[in-house]
């Protein structure tokens, strides 16, 4: 039986996140977005408050700073990191303005992606601030910024520690254990025509219907590939064609024509060798009169692949099965996460947090508060389990 079964305070976390997800903390680089500053702040204060004894660390400009707390635990244990980002995505104009509570659950931008999490971690703060230190592993609690464009936050806490040993990152994951998901590589191609008259066409290349030629390719000779690839928690890669542009007028033959791709990589796929396969395609095009440039990738994160028998896999599960009576299984998510900043610097990650991802960015976002105070739960018995 775990002690901490019941344990969180559910009011205290009705009321953090309801303070929490009122706070706009939309990207900067999304659309003009305030940035992480007021909720770092209020974060900062409100451990503070709480005698946790947190401190900032600046990244970027504007007050985008990680907020960081630890709590010192047993010797023979590990340093086990919770990390949550403060950074939303743009609300869309249906979505909920601010924290609106109905019934059992939060709505709001951001409420389960990740400040549910992110309040589940600050409650499992308060319950194992009360254990004796040798009853607990040691803890660094951090509320990261800009996971959701680049990873900054996460590039410079793994460039100021080094003392860190696994890591549980927050994400709505439904209270399940992911292990591993899929990395992100977004790059860039370009079709190269002439300008002439829209009215004699003929005298010039129209670079958006090269374009189309290109967009042949990959979805007949590139995407097929794919299913080739698979592993067994998150299945195949994938592509996507995200945005396109070019032409500068109706009358105007285009001479460019730019699309913007997303391109999702297993564990085990090396990036490089992904944009040596769209080189090799774009080069068969090429002997078919399609000129093209291939633009250096915008976004390289690499995929997370925790091996399921790692000791905080192992924790997880024994503490999940005494708060819920079921261990679960690991599982593979579809999404990126700032645990694969983490992992190549010998950090490995495990996924887990309140909500689901089918809510995360959508126009009616919610995360419950008991599912909330059931993974503060489950992370604060991680810590007594991996006390050593």
């Amino acid at each position: 039986m775990s002690r901490f079964r019941a344990a969180a305070d559910r009011s205290r976390i009705r009321s953090l996140l309801e303070r929490f997800v009122s706070i706009h903390s939309v990207n900067p680089a999304l659309d003009g977005g305030p940035g992480e500053a007021e909720l770092a702040t209020a974060l900062f204060d409100y451990l503070e408050a709480a005698g946790m004894n947190p401190r900032r660390q600046p990244v970027a400009p504007g007050g985008r700073d990680n907020i960081l707390a630890g709590l010192e635990g047993s010797a023979g244990g590990p340093l086990v990191m919770w990390q949550a980002h403060l950074d939303t995505v743009t609300p869309s104009g249906k979505a909920w303005p601010e924290a609106v509570v109905e019934g059992t659950r939060v709505h709001g931008r951001g409420a389960c992606d990740t400040k549910g999490s992110l309040v589940a971690m600050v409650e499992a703060l308060h319950m194992a601030s009360g254990l004796d230190p040798a009853e607990r592993c040691s803890i660094l609690f951090v509320g990261g910024i800009d996971e959701e464009v680049s990873g900054m936050g996460a590039m410079a806490l793994c460039r100021e520690r080094s003392d860190i040993d696994m890591a549980i990152v927050g994400e709505p994951t439904g209270l399940d254990l992911a292990t591993a998901h899929k990395g992100v590589l977004r790059f860039e191609i370009e079709t190269i025509g002439s300008p002439s008259h829209s009215s004699k066409p003929h005298l010039g290349v129209n670079a958006i219907h090269k374009m189309a030629r290109v967009l042949d390719a990959l979805e007949n000779r590139y995407i097929p590939t794919l299913a080739e690839i698979s592993h067994p928690l998150v299945g195949s890669p994938t592509i996507s064609t995200s945005l396109i542009r070019g032409g500068a007028a109706f009358n105007i033959v285009p001479a460019q024509c730019v699309i913007s791709l997303d391109r999702r990589v297993n564990p085990g796929e090396d990036s490089q060798e992904i944009l040596a396969d769209i080189s090799e395609l774009l080069a068969g095009l090429a002997e078919e009169g399609v000129e093209t440039r291939l633009h250096k990738a915008t976004l390289d994160m690499g995929p997370l692949d925790t091996p399921i028998d790692h000791p905080l896999v192992k924790a997880l599960q024994t503490a999940r099965r005494s708060i819920l009576g079921d261990p679960g299984q690991p599982i593979g998510v579809p999404y990126g996460t700032d645990g694969a900043w983490f992992a190549p610097q010998g950090i490995p990650s495990v996924i887990f947090g309140p909500g689901s991802i089918d809510q995360a960015h959508s126009d009616e976002e919610w995360v419950e508060i008991e599912d909330t105070a059931l993974a503060a739960e489950i992370i604060a018995e991680t810590a007594v389990l991996m006390a050593g």
